[in-house]
């Protein structure tokens, strides 16, 4: 009774892990990571903080310095997965 626990138990993991690595393995490629200048004002005369991206392959990790504010600008900061950051 006790290996038939066992073995379940094992199935049931693979069962869980294996979508999850799949779908890692699907996001892969080569993407663009961000950065998001926030604004005081409309103006953008007056920068209050950043949202900034940091490679974490396969995923990015965005992190948000100073104030966030509906007044922002985007540009790409780098790239993730395709070899160095440029």
């Amino acid at each position: 009774m006790l290996k038939r626990i066992a073995i379940s138990s094992l199935a049931v993991a693979t069962m869980l892990i294996g979508p999850t690595q799949q779908a890692v393995a699907q996001i892969g490629g080569c993407q663009n990571i961000y950065m998001t200048r926030m604004w005081s004002d409309a103006t953008h005369t007056v920068q209050v903080g950043y949202i900034d991206g940091m490679c974490a392959y396969p995923y990015i990790q965005y992190t948000l310095f100073g104030t966030y504010t509906y007044f922002q600008t985007e540009e790409v900061s780098g790239t993730c997965g395709c070899g160095p950051i440029e």
